[in-house]
């Protein structure tokens, strides 16, 4: 579920909501912010769905206030890490700032550097709020000319939708690097070939899109050159497809993740392990994160990341008995790092488990696997498009 509502910021006071609060306070635990060609945007992470109102505050230079956009989110609460202020200063948002402005209210500050339009979205699966805003080329007028201005009519269009037009995957490792092995010494780059090939075929079958394996026989590719290519080929997502292992025989499940930081250690252990055959160390790759983020991919991102993990889990879960959900996890994946389209690295079971790396070896559990991420690929593609008519 998404709803879009439109404001214009001006000297007037607007005031929209969402109903349909969850029961029980929702949490939000994180604030971001993203930049790109004169927009940026500010995405709340929250617990469930919430009420909300948006507000404009005016310029108050009497008092030092700066033009305000806030937003309270009612039914909610703040948590710890949330609290601390983020400095942007960007030219258009000074910097957001967020309290637990009463026990059933926290207000999110956005202090603004210039006037702006902006809207604010809902997006699910996760929940998040995000606000967007767009600079106003006539930022420099006079305030007394602002005053002047009628809020403008927002007429809301109904695009064409496209669909996904073409897919990169790319089957992990390769050639001189086999990545993990598994039990009975099966390797993971045979395994996440089979899968690739497998759901190449039936991305093509049954929703007619074109699919571009960044190996598609035994060879060695660098990881800068499979998020290349992908960028090369104008695609709409790129999925890069592993398995998982760990020293620990016990260990099992699925996880997805997308690019970002974290503190999680077993998260950086995780990419740790898939960059070793690159050049740059997880702390590269932390100063060149800002490429994904300024393209502002990774709302997409992460949508995409709950639709293969939800899928994978639910089908192969009907097929074969329980599945040990990870969940969706965030990490510096080399592989990751320049996408300019959604891109997710897909962890499908430890092939260090027995049963599961026996499994993976067989074609019908892999049959099984190919099923979901395209189920999930359908779902994000569905998604997509109900987006793309509000």
């Amino acid at each position: 579920m998404r709803a879009r509502i439109f404001y214009w910021l001006a000297p007037t006071l607007w005031v929209m909501s969402l109903a349909g609060a969850a029961n029980g306070a929702a949490l939000l635990s994180q604030i971001r912010y993203a930049t790109s060609d004169g927009s940026t945007k500010v995405t709340m992470d929250l617990s469930s769905e919430i009420r909300y109102e948006a507000h404009v505050l005016p310029e108050e230079p009497a008092k030092g206030f700066p033009l305000r956009i806030y937003v309270d989110l009612i039914g909610s609460r703040l948590a710890a890490e949330a609290k601390q202020p983020i400095a942007v200063e960007n030219g258009l948002v000074r910097r957001v700032r967020a309290a637990q402005f009463t026990p059933e209210i926290v207000r999110v500050v956005l202090d603004m550097a210039s006037p702006a339009s902006y809207r604010t979205s809902i997006l699910s699966d996760p929940y998040r709020l995000v606000v967007e805003i767009q600079g106003q080329e006539n930022a420099s007028a006079s305030p007394a000319a602002e005053k002047k201005k009628t809020p403008p009519v927002v007429a809301k269009t109904k695009p064409q939708v496209a669909g996904l037009r073409k897919i990169v995957i790319d089957p992990g490792h390769g050639g001189r690097d086999p990545g993990a092995i598994g039990v009975d010494g099966i390797a993971e780059k045979d395994i996440v070939l089979a899968v690739a090939r497998k759901l190449a075929f039936k991305l093509k079958k049954e929703m007619g899109i074109e699919v571009v394996l960044t190996r598609a026989d035994d060879s060695f590719v660098d990881l800068k050159d499979r998020t290349a290519m992908a960028n090369a080929e104008q695609a709409d997502l790129f999925i890069s497809l592993h398995v998982n292992a760990s020293p620990n025989p016990a260990a099992r499940g699925l996880e997805t993740y997308y690019l970002d930081n974290t503190t999680d250690e077993a998260a950086n252990r995780m990419a740790a392990r898939e960059n070793s055959v690159a050049r740059s160390s997880v702390t590269d790759i932390q100063f060149i994160l800002s490429d994904m983020i300024q393209n502002l991919k990774l709302e997409d991102s992460i949508t995409l990341a709950h639709r293969l993990q939800s899928s994978v889990v639910s089908e192969v879960g009907r097929r074969y008995g329980e599945v040990r959900d990870l969940g969706v996890k965030k990490a510096l994946f080399y592989v990751l790092v320049g996408a300019r389209m959604p891109s997710v690295l897909v962890e499908m079971f430890f092939v260090t488990h027995r049963s599961e790396g026996r499994a993976l070896a067989r074609e019908a559990y892999q049959d099984a696997i190919v099923d979901a991420l395209l189920e999930g690929i359908k779902k994000y593609q569905e998604g997509a498009q109900v987006v793309k008519n509000l």
